[in-house]
């Protein structure tokens, strides 16, 4: 991310079903934790990707899905111990 700090980064939180209730796109779960910057996260038509925003000190901002945003992919580990590299 260090490499693109100036982008916002969307992390798989969507409201696209319902506006204001945020579920994570693969499983849709609600999250457990949000970080939305006070007065966003809400009722914005049209505005329906959750995004960490470098503008707001990466605080989540609801954000148009059809903005050019990047987008962070998740990864386990196989074994206790071991790396990601990549």
């Amino acid at each position: 991310m260090r490499l693109y700090k100036d982008a916002g980064w969307w992390m798989g939180l969507t409201d696209e079903d319902i506006e204001g209730v945020w579920q994570w796109f693969d499983t849709d779960e609600r999250p457990t934790f949000t970080d939305f910057k006070p007065g966003d996260g809400g009722d914005h038509n049209n505005e329906d990707c959750a995004t960490f925003d470098p503008v707001c000190d990466y605080n989540w901002v609801d954000t148009s899905c059809s903005d050019r945003i990047f987008v962070l992919c998740e990864a386990s580990g196989h074994e206790y111990g071991a790396a990601i590299v990549g």
